[in-house]
């Protein structure tokens, strides 16, 4: 009776965070299912989802080439296959529910690539919570809990999975928080299952990206190396980094090396646009959208490390290593949602410093005051929030109603803002000269000196030079506003964007205006034969 008693309180407080985590992850249902059609949060979503119709066409096709994007270039992109064919695996399995359960004629039913994009990072999230929770379990970690909360409710850990992002970082999320727990595990025993579990993980994440799994891998490695070099040199070892090697070989085989040497357009303009970037901004050491993430138990995290170190050395390896990113979330903005995660993981060996666990509680529950704030401030915006919010939607709907304007049986290369350019190319079909990479940094830079001229000739030059057929005009002001700061150049009193936005009918004679709402106003470059 009493093991029943206990593994029914299991199931019920896995299904209360199971419960968390998924409704802090849809809590932007409302921006992402408008009118009954899916939109994402992000660009770089649309360049991931053009990405997965290209798989579903072709089934056996490794996608190493962009043509969509920096047109007619395209770019050699650093996205790889893992993630694409996840979300299409997710798109058959919603095609299968719905045959099974007869709901074929559902306006739902026609959307289920759009749906499985949405839905990926979401179900990739609730996974590593169940993860989660059964590595605590197993490990019998006292406040095992308070790291579970955490990572329901941290925003920037929501963020990182949330509905309509179909982004890797949700899986390079699960994989580390695999792989780190295998290395939790192997610190103190040896596994050879625990060894086989990290080495897949690291090697997966590897195939995924090269920039935060390696980077990682070189801190743990590091610390091995300072802490524990006997460990290198142990079977579990060369079975963990020799799965992890071969499982990196293996995607270099399939997907080829991907990373070349930066042209001078990337060198010259990169430093500019990353400032038009959030995630590769830098924060200051003691910034309020840290403790929005963690909480308020960052302030003493040192203080329990040093507590925790009299019983258990592991903790000055561990707090170097949420020392290493922590200072790499002060250098770029993108390493919060590994940060954060590490942090959480470290959070029950942290507490145990604790003797008594309603203290500990309580200083929990008392430090997410700021976490509350954050949720009070996404949940319950303010009057200018509501109103930007509103524009954004307003603006996703016009977006796409252009683009859907765009379709044909023709190649009609599009010129557009590059944050809308996938989009553009997602809805449309057709590819566009900008892009959200740093990749597309080149059609990025003739797009905005397109807005930015005032020589017609110049302009007209540009769209021949890129075979543009089509041009999309937004807000000039905002583009005029970045276009700027992209190139380091003033604006003119009689750019092409305030021109083609405020005064259509006096455009170039090689621009007709071809179509327009509310937002957008299409373009049809005549000198250009589609």
């Amino acid at each position: 009776m009493t093991r029943f008693i206990s593994y029914s309180l299991c199931a019920l407080w896995l299904c209360l965070l199971v419960a968390l985590t998924l409704a802090t992850r849809c809590s932007n249902c409302a921006d992402v299912l408008i009118d009954g059609r899916v939109y994402f949060v992000d660009a770089d979503c649309y360049s991931r989802m053009t990405r997965v119709r290209m798989v579903l066409e072709h089934p056996a096709t490794i996608i190493r080439h962009h043509d969509f994007e920096n047109y007619p270039q395209g770019i050699t992109p650093h996205t790889t296959a893992p993630f694409d064919y996840l979300i299409a695996l997710l798109k058959k399995i919603l095609d299968c529910g719905f045959l099974i359960t007869g709901n074929r004629a559902s306006p739902w039913a026609s959307q289920t690539v759009d749906l499985a994009g949405a839905l990926v990072s979401p179900l990739i999230g609730v996974l590593t919570a169940v993860f989660l929770w059964g590595w605590s379990q197993r490990l019998q970690l006292r406040y095992r809990g308070i790291l579970l909360t955490l990572f329901a409710v941290s925003p920037v850990l929501v963020h990182g999975a949330l509905l309509g992002r179909p982004d890797h970082q949700s899986l390079l999320m699960f994989l580390m928080a695999v792989a780190l727990g295998a290395e939790w595990v192997l610190s103190s025993v040896s596994s050879r299952k625990w060894a086989i579990i990290g080495g897949a993980a690291w090697g997966l994440g590897l195939w995924v990206s090269l920039y935060e799994p390696l980077i990682l891998l070189s801190v743990v490695i590091g610390l091995r190396l300072v802490f524990k070099r006997q460990a290198l040199f142990t079977r579990g070892s060369a079975i963990q980094y020799g799965l992890m090697a071969g499982l990196f070989a293996m995607s270099i085989g399939i997907e080829g090396w991907r990373l070349s040497a930066p042209d001078s357009t990337l060198l010259h303009y990169f430093s500019n646009w990353e400032k038009t970037i959030g995630e590769l901004s830098r924060l200051t050491p003691l910034s309020p959208l840290l403790f929005r993430w963690t909480g308020l138990l960052l302030l003493v995290s040192p203080l329990l490390f040093a507590l925790r170190f009299r019983a258990d050395r592991r903790a000055i390896p561990l707090l170097l290593f949420v020392g290493a990113t922590y200072g790499l979330t002060l250098w770029q903005v993108r390493w919060g949602y590994f940060f954060v995660l590490v942090f959480a993981m470290s959070l029950p060996f942290q507490m145990s410093a604790i003797r008594w666990r309603f203290v500990a509680w309580t200083m929990f529950v008392l430090s997410l005051w700021p976490v509350a704030r954050e949720w009070e401030r996404l949940l319950y915006p303010d009057e200018t929030a509501i109103a930007r919010i509103a524009e954004e939607r307003f603006d996703r709907v016009c977006l796409r109603d252009a683009a859907e304007h765009l379709k044909s049986d023709k190649l009609l290369p599009v010129l557009a803002p590059w944050w809308f350019s996938p989009a553009i190319a997602y809805w449309s079909g057709q590819p566009a000269v900008g892009g959200s990479s740093h990749e597309s940094l080149s059609g990025i830079v003739d797009s905005a000196r397109f807005y930015l001229t005032d020589n017609p000739d110049a302009a007209r030059n540009l769209l021949l030079g890129r075979q543009v057929a089509r041009v999309v005009v937004y807000d000039s002001d905002r583009v005029l506003e970045t276009s700027s700061a992209l190139l380091g150049e003033p604006v003119p009193e009689n750019s092409m964007a305030r021109m083609l936005d405020r005064f259509p009918s006096s455009a170039p004679v090689f621009l007709k205006l071809e179509y327009r709402n509310q937002a957008f106003k299409i373009f049809a470059a005549e000198s250009i034969k589609p």
